[in-house]
């Protein structure tokens, strides 16, 4: 192992806030591609009749519990940036059938119950602990680490959805029938989007397919600023690469929820993390860090890899699946990145590329 370029080899610290499901089903997660062509199965599409053996393959593990595949956070993304409406319904309605809305939550929320299990450890409890949740759960609002459900609210903004429960002219079974319709409605509009109909008055206000890219495509070409100046640099995607990627991502993606965890325990930065072995330890400890910053790593290592927002929306969707799912279906290429790189041997997830691959496995 070079210091620096390789993880540091540490054992993984798993967040006990993060409740994950008992096993058996099976967790199996797909990425988009994966979705349309299931899509095309289930909608006799013309180029759907090869999947359809693995479309019954997943239906029948699904069916039968015997496999759940949630969806996520990037799911959402990448289906809004679809323009053509149909095959955003296509989606939606295979997505429903198989997913049943399961969703995992975001890579942002799991990234802070990681932060707070290694600070737990290291420094001690945080005078605002972190409250315990689901990585598996339902419905869109789960998916971006939020609450959701519908509430009931009076004039004055009081929260009155008991009593309105309670109240209830169909009885409590009926309201309740009604909010679960209402959420379920909810998940299917923000899936397809809108319908053609609905589509000019919504352009007329300035709505695009696609208006969630921003933050990925930011996101992307701070990744592509960084490999230019490892361009610049002689042998500069040799040797310290990692320790370069790992600092990014603690600074980019991590570094509000790290500090505002430290200040919850009135710790100093530099008694905890006296020296950089302590800080490659304490980070690569972290499952979600560890792949994210593996694939980032490897990808920069490749002069002639071109960053794109689908890679970003890709990174989060695996740094939040790989390590708590056990069969991860994504693209040939980080396929091949998250076993070249060892992460799915060390998490011990099954990588896969290809729907064939997966009926065979289920």
């Amino acid at each position: 192992m070079q210091e620096g370029r390789d993880r540091a080899e540490v054992p993984y610290r798993w967040p006990t806030t993060l409740r994950l499901p008992a096993r058996s089903p099976t967790l199996v997660y797909l990425d988009l591609n994966h979705w349309v062509s299931l899509a095309k199965a289930h909608h006799g599409h013309r180029d759907g009749a090869r999947f359809k053996d693995a479309f019954d393959a997943v239906i029948q593990a699904q069916v039968s519990g015997r496999a759940v595949f949630p969806i996520s956070d990037s799911t959402f993304f990448e289906v809004s940036k679809i323009g053509q409406y149909r095959q955003r319904r296509d989606l939606r309605d295979v997505i429903e059938v198989v997913s049943g809305y399961f969703v995992v939550t975001s890579r942002s929320v799991i990234a802070t119950h990681e932060i707070e299990a290694a600070l737990d450890e290291i420094v001690g409890p945080s005078s605002r602990p972190i409250n315990s949740m689901d990585y598996l759960d339902w419905g869109v609002a789960r998916a971006f680490g939020m609450v959701g459900g519908f509430k009931v609210q009076d004039g004055v903004g009081n929260d009155v959805t008991g009593k309105t429960r309670a109240d209830f002219a169909g009885g409590p079974e009926a309201f309740d029938a009604l909010f679960a319709d209402a959420e379920l409605q909810l998940i299917r509009s923000v899936l397809a989007g809108p319908s053609p109909d609905e589509e000019p008055e919504l352009r007329a206000h300035g709505w695009r397919p696609g208006d969630s890219e921003g933050i990925g495509a930011k996101r992307a070409q701070q990744e592509i600023e960084q490999a230019e100046r490892f361009d610049t640099k002689p042998n500069g995607r040799r040797g310290r690469i990692r320790d370069v990627v790992a600092a990014r991502e603690i600074l980019i993606e991590l570094n509000d929820t790290f500090h505002e965890s430290m200040r919850d325990r009135g710790a100093v930065l530099l008694d905890v993390f006296p020296e950089p072995a302590v800080t490659r330890t304490v980070f690569d400890a972290m499952p979600s860090f560890d792949v994210a910053v593996s694939l980032k790593a490897s990808y920069h290592s490749n002069p002639m890899h071109r960053w794109t927002a689908n890679d970003i929306h890709d990174i989060d969707a695996l740094g939040s699946t790989v390590p708590y799912c056990d069969i991860v279906v994504t693209d040939k290429a980080a396929a091949s990145h998250l076993r070249r790189t060892g992460v799915a041997e060390r998490l011990d997830t099954t990588v896969l590329s290809s729907l064939d691959d997966l009926a065979s496995t289920l």
